[in-house]
């Protein structure tokens, strides 16, 4: 097992920062703590989950912005599947 430095200063990040690359995700509360718990699995750099409120065809909704901080990360997340909407796992 790889030990990961990163782990012991908090690879969350609670604020997004301009160089992350980013997906946008509608939520539920639920599905953010599986996505947080696999992201921190599966992936080896900083990120962050970040609610905000977004326009949706014709309402007002919650969402989700999930940043990474290695384009890799973000392209392992995609690949998954977990970035589609219409598997809400």
């Amino acid at each position: 097992m790889r030990i990961n430095p990163l782990n012991f200063y908090g690879r969350r990040v609670e604020k997004l920062m301009p160089h992350f690359t980013t997906h946008i995700r509608f939520l539920i509360d639920y599905q953010e703590e599986r996505i947080n718990r696999w992201i921190h699995e599966n992936c080896s750099g900083r990120y962050c989950l970040v609610k905000s409120i977004r326009w949706d065809r014709d309402a007002w909704r919650a969402a989700t912005t999930i940043g990474f901080e290695e384009p890799a990360d973000m392209t392992l997340f995609a690949l998954s599947g977990m970035s589609n909407d219409k598997y809400p796992f």
